[in-house]
């Protein structure tokens, strides 16, 4: 099992093996020493198939919406003033 791992690896960081012609994967395939059905599976391109012959189970994920935020009041409203706001006041009124 480990010579498919390999060969899929080498698959997956090589681009022109990735999206190679027919004649390209048969040729890297040649020395690859795959069992016969995982060979099979790669010159078909079966995801599917791979991965049932490696016991492999479903691929799932799940997305939640993230939770909205509460909108929360100014400030401002009902709360006493900082100390530097009311500072800035009282020079306000004495200008």
């Amino acid at each position: 099992m480990s010579d498919i791992i390999e060969f899929l690896e080498r698959m997956g960081e090589d681009a022109r093996l990735r999206d190679a012609s027919a004649a390209e994967l048969e040729l890297a395939l040649a020395g690859a020493r795959l069992e016969p059905a995982h060979e099979a599976a790669v010159q078909a391109r079966d995801a599917a198939g791979l991965q049932a012959l490696l016991g492999l189970g479903a691929l799932m994920a799940v997305q939640l919406p993230a939770e909205e935020e509460e909108e929360q009041e100014d400030e401002g409203e009902g709360d006493e003033p900082s100390p530097a706001e009311e500072s800035l006041r009282r020079e306000a009124a004495v200008a």
